[in-house]
């Protein structure tokens, strides 16, 4: 017979009553028995050790030795004879000493250990020793203590210093040290004498008192008392403080000593330096803690699966040992990273989480596990789906664990949300590839340059301006194309244009068969994360052979001047402005009259990127005698005001010898141009549909302006209820315009600074900079009530609204967005079904409207339908599902063509297809709504035939939802005796004839002769 406990009671009795301490312990360190000796030597209540285990009770250095026990335990082997430290309910600690064997079940199965113990030592707590520890006293003085009357021969070999037992406790490397019951020190070793700086004489024959100050006498002394009463050995730590500031620790064990007759003689100390142990340990624990800050503070999700035993891998039989390897893991440990990125609690992913969940399946993924298992790391890219269906992308990184003999124990994970890396990655491949393709239909030539020189990149225009192959240009340095006699300054140019950013410059390029053209080249440097030249080249040959002729003829330069595509100003070498083309009085607003004899700046007034006027660039480059550039960062003001972004240069002209004589300034339009990149970058930001921004201009403006926006900061998410309803009911146009109006809500009720992005199909987010909670609700208020007086096609826009409010810089906006975002839900779930329903009553008064003679024959369909269900016996909660499934089984009619409907005519098979859809399309709108989803199936099904002719999924026989082949019977029936506008009605015997010809054919033959017998013989 045995207990709750699993003891035989007779075995039980015995260590209830035993002075021996008796435990047994699970394999998780829980108490199956404990007895009264071991409780009441610990000094627990117990009430108290019930909520107790081992762990809680053993100190910080024995919870490591006795995990190996357990470890021994469970690989079968007898841990044997171990002493451990338990902290007792005072706080201090015992010593206690014994035998722990394993304990198994009647099926011989370990279950845990029996233990049984002896009290080794009391440890006192450990106290400080300061270096004024020593009391001065008269080394000459005779003393006279009690000697007492002792017949042990090591007491009378400790009198005599040079006796073989001082010489033996001499060449001990311990502390050793021996008091008399008055507390006189009888005898030590000269660790102990060195200890004391004292010799051996001076010790001998004086008690506690005598060497040391009051206070640690008395501790000395009382812990010796202790030790006479109890006759059990104490352990206690003393400490002092070296010259160097360090720690010198000492352990010591005092036990009481016995003579010959047993007779108590005093106390026997043996004292150690346990310095370095204590060192050790302080590093230990040190490390520990940092491990664990590391641990539960990492930003990543890191866990341990672990194995209840563990398992030998062997490469060459791995299939069975991979089983019991993915079967047996378990969570062990989790991080708060880790339960963010789940998304669920850490109960429930340390009591449910299976293996594949955080790796892989063993059969999909059977080669990441090998991976793993035999080269003891992996690293993978796992894909999740949320809740939302959103995928999450998941950068996994494992470790198997092993123990001393390589047997695996399981592993370590690490594991990061990586899903705004990959999002962010493929948006940049896109616009790469847009902005690629924006190059290669250039007809200004490009090309990308390294710093190096050596070409990485080109367009086609270039190709065709220089006569080389894209093969031909990448990976050639750019003195390919260069003239011999720019070679010189193209280094010089290059340094110049790395101090700058960017230049204007004009060039002579060689082509491949030899022949050189002129170019002008706009470079702009990109410095991240390797500097790239990016070169825009034109030929201005047509340009360049211009200017030589104004040197031959000043009237056909004129006439060249007038004829130019280019705006164009000439002056005289006093910058006096002479000549200046139609395209020049266009841009500027003055026409060659009155702006002839005026200086070019009153004409041209130019300016920088930050609107600072730039002086007269006609006596610049007279004076420098060389051409000056600006590129399409600067702009001219014309004569009216208006500005517009022009690349500009002004080149001297030289006469006949070598003095200058005037100026040609050359200029023209590039507002469009840079208009047109502008808009390329915004198309990148905005939402093609709303105009507003979009999740990456989102994700943008946190990533680089988090800390400008002011705080309080209000992220509101903004939903729109019931949007794939109504794509389905009402078509993507209405979808459209619902989401177009929920725009313009947002942007009618927000102040300007506020940011507004459309972040998903029908989700907005609303950015409120110093906006706390009150305001937030505000304005939710707001953006409700006006939705509530928006319609779009007649309904109401119902948004389901969220919000979090970010106080301090400390904390992480995903953390806050996510608050939001679990608002926004709760308030959805609140009020979603509301709006799904009252579109579906709207969907029911636009077919009515549309298809009058669909309603009147629902329900008619649905009168037939409740008579025959209710013959064959049906419960009141089927003939409710049948009248709603009857009443809304034409629901799919209404995105179907009037005119279909209505048609006389036969109908050709695209039509007979189209019309045919309204089953799918009726279940596709049920579903949608929880009142109606449970009849989804029924309106889907109302079209399929008893033989499998049907449609829309060919089902056949009892295979058919029963309550879909009444309706058809239903329907059959007022479909042919009904008033319909496209066919004239059958009388009752003729539809009854037709009925009988398809039964067991499109029928149930079953529910037509019951439809026949008893429903319509009774009307």
């Amino acid at each position: 017979m045995e207990n709750r406990d699993g003891l035989p009671i007779d075995w039980k009795c015995m260590m209830d009553y035993s002075s021996a301490m008796i435990q047994s312990i699970d394999l998780q360190g829980n108490f199956l028995y404990y007895n009264d000796a071991f409780r009441k030597t610990l000094g627990y209540t117990d009430n108290e050790m019930k909520y107790l285990n081992v762990w809680k009770l053993l100190s910080p250095s024995s919870r490591r030795t006795y995990e190996e026990v357990l470890q021994l335990v469970k690989e079968g082997k007898e841990p044997g004879e171990r002493e451990l430290t338990f902290v007792s309910a005072s706080g201090g600690e015992v010593v206690l000493s014994g035998l722990i064997s394993i304990s198994k079940s009647t099926t011989g199965e370990i279950y845990g250990t029996t233990e049984f113990y002896r009290v080794y030592a009391y440890v006192d707590a450990p106290f400080y020793i300061d270096k004024s520890f020593r009391k001065e006293h008269d080394a000459q003085k005779s003393l006279d203590y009690p000697h007492g009357n002792y017949d042990g021969n090591m007491v009378l070999g400790l009198a005599d210093l040079n006796s073989p037992v001082n010489r033996f406790l001499d060449s001990i490397y311990d502390l050793v040290f021996f008091k008399d019951i008055h507390g006189v020190y009888r005898g030590c070793n000269k660790n102990f004498a060195e200890l004391l700086n004292l010799p051996k004489e001076q010790i001998l024959g004086r008690n506690d008192y005598d060497l040391y100050t009051d206070e640690i006498a008395d501790i000395f002394v009382s812990k010796d008392q202790q030790i006479f009463k109890d006759l059990t050995p104490r352990k206690n730590e003393e400490w002092n403080t070296r010259n160097d500031g360090s720690r010198n620790y000492i352990e010591t064990l005092k036990t009481p000593y016995f003579g010959p007759n047993n007779q108590l003689m005093g106390v026997l100390g043996v004292s150690r330096d346990i310095t370095e142990r204590k060192l050790a340990e302080e590093r230990l624990e040190e490390n520990e803690r940092l491990l664990d800050i590391y641990f539960t503070q990492s930003l990543s999700g890191k866990f341990f699966m672990m194995l209840d035993h563990p398992v030998k891998w062997r490469q060459e039989n791995h299939d069975s040992a991979l089983k019991e390897i993915y079967h047996n893991l378990k969570m062990n440990r989790i991080n708060p990273a880790m339960v963010s990125l789940y998304g669920i609690s850490e109960d429930a992913l340390l009591e449910n989480t299976i293996v594949k969940e955080v790796f892989t399946d063993i059969e999909e993924g059977k080669d990441h596990w090998l991976s793993l298992l035999h080269k003891g790391h992996h690293q993978m890219v796992l894909e999740k789906k949320k809740k939302s269906g959103e995928t999450l992308y998941i950068s996994s990184d494992y470790t198997c664990l092993y123990d001393s003999y390589g047997q695996v124990l399981g592993f370590f994970g690490n594991q990061r949300d990586i899903t705004k890396e990959i999002h962010a990655e493929e948006e940049r491949k896109t616009r790469e590839l847009y902005l690629q393709k924006i190059l290669e239909t250039a007809t200004d030539g490009y090309y990308a340059v390294n710093e190096k020189l050596i070409i990485i990149d080109v367009n086609e225009a270039y190709c065709r301006m220089s006569g080389y192959t894209k093969e031909e240009l990448i990976g050639s340095s750019i003195f390919i194309h260069t003239v011999k006699e720019e070679e010189e300054g193209v280094l010089e140019r290059t340094k110049k244009i790395l101090e700058t950013g960017s230049a204007l410059f004009e060039s002579r390029h060689q082509k491949k068969d030899g022949t050189a053209f002129d170019v002008e080249i706009s470079v702009s440097v990109l410095s991240d994360p390797d500097t790239i030249f990016i070169n825009f080249i034109r030929d201005i040959t047509e340009r360049k052979q211009l200017e030589s002729y104004f040197l031959i003829e000043k009237d056909l330069f004129k006439n060249t001047i007038h004829s130019a595509a280019d705006a164009v100003i000439s002056t005289d070498d006093h910058g006096i402005v002479i000549i200046m083309n139609s395209m020049a009085e266009q841009m500027t607003g003055w026409n060659q009259d009155e702006a002839y004899g005026k200086k070019l700046e009153e004409i041209l007034h130019v300016e920088d990127r930050n609107g600072n006027p730039i002086g007269d660039i006609a006596k610049d480059c007279i004076s420098r005698s060389e051409t000056v550039e600006f590129s399409q960062d600067h702009r001219i003001v014309a004569k009216n005001g208006s500005a517009v972004f022009v690349e500009l240069s002004a080149s001297p002209i030289s006469g006949s010898g070598s003095e200058t004589i005037g100026a040609v300034v050359m200029f023209k339009d590039v507002t469009r141009r840079r208009a047109e990149m502008k808009n390329i970058e915004d198309l990148s930001f905005r939402d093609a549909l709303t105009g507003l921004y979009n999740r990456r201009f989102l994700n943008e403006t946190i990533a680089s302006k988090e800390e400008l926006l002011g705080l309080p900061l209000t992220i509101m998410v903004v939903d729109v209820n019931g949007l794939k309803l109504t794509n389905d009911a009402f078509g993507h146009s209405v979808g459209d315009a619902l989401l177009q109006a929920v725009g313009r809500i947002c942007k009618e009720v927000t102040r300007p600074g506020d940011i507004i992005c459309r972040t998903g199909g029908d989700e907005f987010v609303i950015l409120l900079p110093n906006s706390d909670r009150a305001q937030a609700k505000a304005l939710k208020d707001r953006i409700v009530s006006v939705a509530s007086k928006t319609h779009v096609e007649s309904m109401h826009v119902s948004l389901a609204i969220g919000y979090s409010v970010m106080r301090h810089s400390e904390e992480h906006f995903d953390d806050l967005f996510a608050e939001a975002d679990n608002n926004m839900y709760r308030n959805k779930l609140r009020y979603g079904k509301t709006v799904k329903k009252r579109t579906m009553e709207k969907l029911v008064q636009k077919l009515n409207t549309k298809h009058p003679e669909v309603i009147n024959h629902a329900k008619e369909v649905s009168n037939y339908a409740i008579k025959l269900a209710q013959v064959i016996g049906l419960e009141e909660n089927e003939l409710e599902n049948i009248r709603l499934a009857a009443n809304y089984h034409d629901i799919g009619k209404v995105m179907v063509p009037k005119e279909l409907l209505k048609k006389k005519e036969k109908l050709t098979d695209k039509e007979v297809s189209q019309v045919r859809k309204h089953a799918e399309l009726g279940y596709q709108l049920l579903k949608e709504v929880d009142e109606y989803k449970h009849i989804a199936e029924v309106v889907l099904s109302h079209h399929e035939w008893w033989n499998g002719t049907g449609y829309p999924q060919n089902l056949k026989g009892y295979d058919i939802p029963r309550a879909a082949r009444i309706i058809s019977v239903a329907d059959a029936y007022e479909t042919m005796t009904g008033k319909h506008s496209y066919r004239k009605p059958l009388s009752k015997e003729d539809a009854v004839k037709e009925l009988r010809n398809f039964s067991g054919i499109q029928f149930d033959p079953d529910l037509v002769e019951l439809f026949i017998q008893k429903v319509l013989n009774e009307i």
